[in-house]
């Protein structure tokens, strides 16, 4: 039985880092680990298989400052981005925990409905990732819901549905981001 194996080169090989990325090397060579930047492998090899139409598929690395390093033909397996403070804080800011997603409901339930007090809880355990909104009197559930739905999803096809993401600003800090809410269960007494 004879197997053929498709060209080794297909597009899913290619480099997905610009040049001048900022990276964490991890390859082989125990010597260079740590910080680089990148930008596509310049080397006999590698110019002359993008000369002929095949995706570049391996790195230099460039010091710090952009200078040249003994260091090329480097696997794109071999380096990882490195991440930045603005990107490691958006990571974090990018998802609200549901405490202050209570805060920012809270806030819209007030100004929905002005004179009604609610009561805006988060769950423990399991729930926590549930808030409970219950209180006395004033709009139905229907209104209600329709001020806590955004949290949950938007509307749309079932492939765009997501919660709408809020800006709160809660102890004197700005956050921003996608609630992190599973359920929200009402109760008006």
């Amino acid at each position: 039985m004879h197997t053929t194996t498709p060209d080794a080169t297909p597009s899913y090989l290619a480099l997905r880092l610009p040049a001048g990325t900022k990276v964490t090397y991890r390859g082989t060579l125990d010597e260079a680990h740590g910080q680089w930047l990148v930008s596509p492998c310049n080397c006999r090899h590698c110019a002359a298989s993008t000369f002929s139409g095949r995706p570049a598929r391996r790195y230099e690395l460039l010091t710090l400052d952009g200078k040249p390093s003994p260091y090329i033909h480097v696997r794109h397996t071999s380096v990882t981005p490195a991440v930045g403070s603005e990107e490691a804080q958006y990571a974090v800011m990018s998802s609200l925990q549901p405490t202050i997603v209570a805060v920012h409901l809270r806030k819209q339930l007030r100004r929905a409905f002005p004179g009604v007090k609610f009561s805006v809880r988060t769950g423990r355990g399991k729930k926590m990732r549930e808030l409970s909104v219950s209180w006395t009197g004033g709009p139905g559930r229907t209104a209600v819901s329709a001020v806590t739905a955004p949290l949950l999803a938007t509307y749309g096809p079932s492939e765009e549905r997501r919660p709408a993401p809020v800006s709160v600003t809660y102890a004197g800090r700005e956050y921003h981001g996608m609630p992190l809410i599973a359920a929200i269960a009402l109760d008006r007494s």
